[in-house]
């Protein structure tokens, strides 16, 4: 045990002096932040010029908003209630891109429904809100209160406005979600696929310097093979655990001062851009991150230890670099499979075969992570929970043959 210890510690201690580690440490997640805070931005971009028909049975509005004529967007008016289906099929309707639906008690429940055609643009939901809810509030002052309209505005509680598409009416849909799941999935493959490449080259490395030689002279083959995996498996956390720190610190930046939700009355005061699209709503609101995490790194452990076995294997049989290419080739089309597979039960959730791949040790990872983030019921999470002991399972019995082949193969030349 001393001596697995100390080939640990000799792994882990090689790892973090290569300057290399400490670059990515940092500029890893900054890149991706900066990418992020790109996407995110362009995000905003979206349907300007728009048509808004507003269904107002009870005659609340009296066919007035504000008295400011706006550019892009242009109000019209319907006297009755709307069907969702009849608006978005009735070629009398055809010509609106908004539905925004007023209920006869929208003065005492505060809140309506926007029903959109194609994605809008931040500047035209902002218009939206600011003319209904400017009239809505004018309506409120007179009917409830003998205040002025501006004295109102200074105790008022906001509008909700709930934007939704009109092809999933009811916020159903998690397809975004589970992209967001696929792309941690995917990084798990790819962290294992790193690191599992720097198991080989060592092993290959000390295998053609003749070092393991010496090395086997006072240590069993499983044991340096434990070692290499072990330690480099530490180091890999080390970085990953880094990552997150970084990322979710520069995730607490960007909420808290770019894309701070517009549509929250708290933050009307607040200083600087006020941005909060679909996208930057689905990264900052909708997402559990805290619970993501925990079954990421969770998964990523267990990939590690099931890849990590295989690639020690190859470099123990390899005799050359260019040798051990050629062994590599299927074990990165494994990795490559996993993460397609992750876009076909993306596409495919309730098909026999996106089942079968969330128990398979190679894709299970992906596809896990993708249903955590659509969210799961309880018997949902206890089938990924299986599916997280199988691929443990798989891993300790590929480490108890891998250490065999390991002892077979490390000293043949």
């Amino acid at each position: 045990m001393n001596k697995l210890l100390i080939l640990v510690k000799r792994e882990i201690v090689e790892r973090l002096s290569q300057k290399g580690f400490w670059y990515m440490l940092v500029l890893g997640p900054l890149i991706v932040l900066i990418g992020l805070f790109a996407i995110l931005k362009a995000a905003d971009q979206g349907k300007q010029d728009i048509k808004v028909l507003i269904a107002d049975p009870g005659q609340i509005m009296a066919h007035r908003l504000m008295a400011q004529e706006e550019k892009n967007v242009h109000y019209y008016f319907i006297d009755d209630y709307l069907e969702l289906p009849e608006f978005q099929n009735a070629k009398a309707y055809r010509e609106f891109d908004v539905l925004l639906e007023l209920n006869e008690k929208v003065l005492n429940n505060k809140k309506c429904f926007v029903f959109y055609r194609d994605q809008l643009g931040l500047d035209a939901r902002i218009q939206i809100k600011f003319q209904v809810e400017r009239r809505l509030e004018e309506l409120i002052a007179a009917k409830y209160s003998n205040l002025t309209e501006q004295s109102f505005r200074e105790i008022k509680q906001g509008i909700i406005f709930d934007f939704r598409d009109l092809k999933d009416p009811k916020n159903e849909s998690k397809e975004a979600n589970a992209w967001v799941g696929f792309i941690m999935g995917a990084f798990v493959l790819f962290f294992v696929g790193l690191y599992g490449m720097t198991i080989f080259r060592a092993t290959l490395r000390e295998k053609s310097s003749r070092i393991v030689e010496v090395l086997m002279a006072s240590v069993r083959p499983q044991q340096l093979m434990l070692s290499k995996i072990i330690g480099i498996g530490l180091v890999a956390v080390l970085q990953m655990f880094g990552w997150i720190v970084i990322l979710g610190l520069g995730f607490e930046i960007l909420q808290q001062t770019v894309f701070v939700d517009i549509f929250d009355p708290s933050n009307w005061d607040a200083s600087g851009p006020q941005r909060l699209n679909p996208l930057s709503e689905l990264v900052f609101e909708q997402l559990n991150f805290s619970f993501l995490i925990v079954h990421f790194l969770l998964f990523f452990i267990a990939s590690f230890l099931f890849f990590g076995a295989l690639f020690s294997v190859l470099g123990a049989r390899s005799n050359a670099d260019s040798d051990g290419q050629q062994f590599l080739l299927p074990l990165l089309f494994l990795i490559g499979f996993g993460i397609f597979s992750g876009i076909y039960a993306i596409y495919f959730p309730e098909s026999s075969l996106t089942g079968f791949l969330s128990y398979l040790p190679f894709s299970s990872p992906v596809i896990a992570l993708i249903e955590l983030s659509k969210g799961v019921t309880f018997s949902a999470y206890i089938e990924l929970l299986l599916s997280l002991l199988i691929l443990i399972a798989c891993a300790f019995v590929l480490l108890r043959l891998a250490a065999n082949w390991y002892r077979k193969s490390i000293l043949r030349f």
